[in-house]
């Protein structure tokens, strides 16, 4: 039986936390121990931090820097919860709130991903009507997000890892996300939250995103 990507990063991580991180620790972090923070991630987002080859692992590069901060900090603190993350920033270089601001300023710094794992695209014109009822105004209409406000870049991210995004949305996302918007992503039908998660991960391309089809996938 084949052991998920996630399984087989959270078994790793252990193995070369200490070592990869034992520099920084004995020495005050700056922006500029960013990239050797991120040694330890490599095993789960890639060297590139564009995540997981098969999409579950999301990218990481090109992220709002605000935003990875808030993440790192819920990680740590268990009120977001993920077996490898909590491995990473239980770590006591992590007691100093300057790490996290030079790691998150790194990962803000690289390119996104520009071949990110997408749906079918048989409903992107479904998808981009509920992204521009329900996520542009926070989220920006080309998905960038906001540092003012904290909101993410979803723009580019992995199919796969928005779609379980978005099924468990109100429970990861409770103390950041909008009321209105845990709602209405808990009252979409399947389709509809395939069709937005595969108009994300398009986003910030250069092809065409709305299909040749009636959005016959909308409400009636």
């Amino acid at each position: 039986m084949q052991i998920p990507y996630q399984q087989l990063c959270a078994r790793s991580l252990q193995a070369v936390l200490t070592l990869a991180i034992l520099g920084v620790a004995q020495a005050a972090p700056s922006i500029s121990n960013g990239s050797r923070l991120y040694t330890p991630c490599v095993v789960c987002h890639q060297p590139n931090a564009w995540g997981s080859p098969d999409g579950a692992i999301p990218s990481l590069a090109g992220q709002q820097e605000r935003y990875l901060e808030r993440q790192l900090a819920v990680f740590r603190s268990g009120a977001r919860v993920d077996a490898a993350m909590q491995i990473v920033t239980a770590h006591a270089v992590f007691d100093n709130p300057h790490t996290i601001t030079a790691l998150a300023n790194y990962l803000s710094s690289l390119n996104a991903n520009p071949n990110p794992v997408k749906g079918s695209g048989e409903h992107l014109r479904l998808g981009q009507e509920l992204y521009t009822h329900i996520c542009a105004a926070c989220h920006g209409v080309d998905g960038r997000g906001d540092s003012g406000n904290r909101a993410p870049r979803i723009a580019g991210q992995h199919y796969p890892y928005l779609q379980r995004q978005i099924e468990a949305a109100a429970a990861l996302h409770k103390d950041l996300a909008p009321p209105e918007m845990t709602s209405a992503l808990r009252g979409m039908r399947p389709q509809e939250k395939d069709a937005l998660a595969d108009y994300i991960s398009r986003l910030g391309q250069s092809e065409a995103l709305l299909d040749s089809n009636r959005p016959d996938g909308a409400r009636q």
